[in-house]
């Protein structure tokens, strides 16, 4: 391999497990685990559910004698970030205060505001009596991963009377004047796969192309790079420049500086647990899924050479927009749009590394030994709807006929692909042609229990995880998951908040949101008091191999605090069009009863004895009212300014357009303005508690005509 592949390492598998102890290990091989995680990628997008999607790879291994098809397999929220929680720590992310994306890190001691730290997959591997070596790659999207200022490589110096770059802020460090620097994620503390037992990573804080995904960057002091990017669909007005937000790549390394630059040789360490991050100063290769693979084989190949196990967690950033296949994968898929070509070819992509995985791990003699898996981080975006990209070309998305779509806590929004090969080693039953398991459910918060069971490991401090160990079953020991182990999602969307259809008249209808009524809500079964962590519209809670309770908040509060629940068996109703909390009421009554225990557990996990990432006991609110909105260019005040000045920004949402910001900033408690990003079509939310704005003192937000000035001058 060259030495661009030698730069750092990496893979995100989906392995889920099942027992609460630790379970005595089939060999004294250690496992290796290579974990796989694809980015909006719905249920129905791979071959063996009937897409148009080819993924050959995905198939074969499907149909591995050690693997198992989950057709149950659960992202641990419905959106991006929490789910990348739940896969690192086995936990619901709302124990660490990550109810949203860009809105809390995952918990670092002593950063944003926690008492305590996480404790990841690396850390358990670090923790294990054999000397792993681990790795991350991709999408890391659980805080910023560099705060260097002005100086560093992905920052460049502002001029006077201009604007920053899209992607870059501006900062204004004292002995080195303004500057534009790289920080889709900068209003957040800085917390990095290092934080959390990783020796390496290659990563992006958040969503990036699946192409050239390094390109459009400044890298200073050379000049903007003028690299040919691979913009695809992307690219439909040859008459306009086109629109290629700047998405970093990161590197770092726990024993020295890290390999950023291309063709570079490893530094010596500068000191003994020295941490270096710096941004990749070149850009990446074409095929993000091939660059990112690059990374793992790296890493595998370093690792075996050494007689090392190795864990390599990576996390594609397809099919989220902009997904972008290159020309050659493309061409493989005549007759379609070039925007069907660049997603389905993304998909292709993906499989094409999965494949390449598993035969680099035959190669070198190690595939008896390493779990492998994959699975995604939500539902997709579907069309016709108001989500990511939608208002600009129609997302060819499938949930395989499930209702709801991303952003949804019904089984659209989080039931994904989920596929588990494991080890010989490990005792994992054989069965010519791999298992379909159409009813066991599994999460991603099963993930870190399966390495712990896998390694011998306990809790760390004994923590309550949320997921169990999946070894059982794929030892061929139990076949229905423990009652007390309740597959808890929750969403901080409204229900079908983003499954909506513009009409021609530029109003919108909603097919599909939380009903005024219910059974539940008809025998008054529905507590008064509900209330979720954080305050979340929508949670889902599964027990056992069937049964399934929705739950909604309905903005006309029709009853109680606007809670509707429904009881769904999943087994018989997959698509959840029949209530059956009316005919067995004492079941569905059982099973609220116990999700608000759970509730009550994962709060004292946000208060001070646990993370302190939360006062101990929050009591949340009913919906704060809305107020009519008048559309403004770029921000809109639609709240009653907050009472407390601890931070401006609530978090970032998805948008096609700046009138679904506006809706977002609506429906959002404390929001008074937002701005829209059109390169990942994203909604920045904000609040100011107190002028001058929190971000930078130099800036005064206008109450009379909704704008933002630094010294005078209109900036947003």
């Amino acid at each position: 391999p060259d030495m661009q592949r030698d730069t750092m390492l990496g893979l995100a598998l989906v392995g889920l497990t099942l027992c609460g102890v630790p379970c005595a290990t089939a060999a004294n091989t250690p496992p290796n685990f290579i974990i796989m995680l694809a980015d909006d990628m719905g249920w129905g997008d791979w071959s063996r559910t009937g897409s148009p999607g080819r993924t050959p790879n995905l198939d074969t291994m499907s149909r591995a004698d050690t693997a198992v098809w989950f057709q149950r397999a659960y992202s641990g929220n419905p959106i991006c970030s929490p789910t990348r929680a739940s896969l690192q720590t086995g936990r619901t992310p709302a124990r660490t205060c990550i109810y949203g994306v860009e809105q809390h890190i995952l918990c670092a001691e002593g950063k944003g505001g926690c008492a305590r730290g996480e404790y990841g997959l690396a850390n358990a591997t670090r923790d294990s009596k054999d000397p792993y070596l681990s790795g991350f790659y991709g999408k890391w999207h659980l805080g910023s991963l560099s705060n260097r200022g002005v100086g560093s490589p992905d920052c460049y110096p502002k001029a006077n009377g201009t604007n920053c770059q899209s992607g870059y802020w501006e900062v204004d460090d004292e002995g080195s004047g303004p500057g534009c620097c790289f920080g889709v994620d900068s209003h957040l503390d800085v917390s990095h796969p290092l934080n959390f037992g990783y020796d390496e990573f290659v990563a992006t804080p958040e969503c990036a192309a699946s192409a050239t995904t390094n390109c459009g960057c400044f890298f200073f002091p050379s000049p903007h790079n003028d690299t040919p990017c691979e913009l695809g669909h992307y690219h439909q007005n040859p008459g306009q420049a086109p629109y290629n937000e700047c998405m970093q790549y990161y590197a770092g390394n726990v024993s020295g500086p890290a390999r950023t630059t291309k063709g570079a040789t490893p530094s010596p360490p500068t000191a003994p647990g020295a941490l270096s991050i710096e941004p990749l100063t070149y850009v990446s290769s074409v095929d993000d899924e091939a660059f990112l693979v690059d990374q793992v084989e790296s890493l595998v190949r370093r690792a075996v050479a050494a007689d090392r196990p190795f864990l390599a967690v990576v996390c594609f950033h397809g099919v989220h927009i902009p997904y972008v296949a290159t020309p050659e994968t493309r061409a493989t898929y005549p007759g379609m749009t070039t925007n069907e070509q660049d997603y389905w070819g993304t998909i292709t992509q993906i499989d094409a590394q999965v494949g390449r995985i598993r035969t680099l791990l035959t190669t070198l003699g190690v595939a008896d030994s390493t779990w492998v898996s994959i699975t995604a981080d939500n539902g997709p975006e579907v069309n016709p709807a108001g989500g990511q990209g939608t208002g600009n070309f129609a997302n060819p998305g499938l949930t395989g006929g499930l209702r709801g779509r991303k952003r949804d806590t019904t089984e659209g929004g989080t039931r994904v692909i989920g596929l588990v090969e494991g080890p010989s080693t490990l005792g994992v039953k054989h069965v010519p042609g791999g298992r379909v398991e159409p009813t066991f459910p599994i999460i991603t918060s099963d993930l870190l229990p399966s390495v712990l069971d896998a390694l011998g490991l306990p809790s760390h401090d004994g923590r309550h995880l949320d997921g169990v160990s999946m070894l059982p079953y794929l030892r061929g020991e139990t076949v229905e998951r423990p009652l007390s182990a309740g597959v808890g999602i929750h969403g901080i969307f409204s229900f079908g908040e983003t499954n909506h259809k513009e009409l021609p008249n530029g109003s919108y209808i909603y097919p599909d949101i939380c009903p005024d009524h219910s059974n539940a809500s008809a025998l008054g079964d529905i507590p008064t008091n509900f209330s979720t962590p954080g305050n979340q519209p929508q949670v889902s809670w599964a027990e056992g191999n069937h049964l399934k309770i929705f739950g909604c908040r309905t903005k006309k509060s029709a009853s109680g605090n606007g809670w509707q629940f429904f009881l769904y068996n999943l087994t018989s109703d997959r698509a959840e069009t029949t209530d059956l909390w009316g005919s067995q009421r004492s079941t569905a009554q059982a099973m609220l009863q116990r999700l608000q225990a759970w509730h009550v557990d994962v709060l004292v996990s946000q208060g001070p004895s646990e993370m302190g990432c939360s006062p101990a006991t929050p009591t949340p609110g009913p919906p704060t009212p809305t107020v009519p909105i008048t559309p403004t260019v770029g921000m809109q005040n639609v709240k009653a300014r907050c009472s407390d000045d601890s931070g401006n920004h609530l978090g970032t949402e998805s948008g096609s357009a700046p009138n679904d910001c506006a809706l977002h900033c609506k429906a959002t408690s404390s929001c008074e303005f937002f701005s829209f990003s059109t390169g990942c079509n994203s909604c920045w939310l904000y609040t100011l508690c107190a002028p001058p704005h929190p971000l930078n003192p130099s800036m005064v937000y206008n109450w009379s005509t909704f704008e933002l000035t630094r010294s005078g001058t209109v900036v947003r």
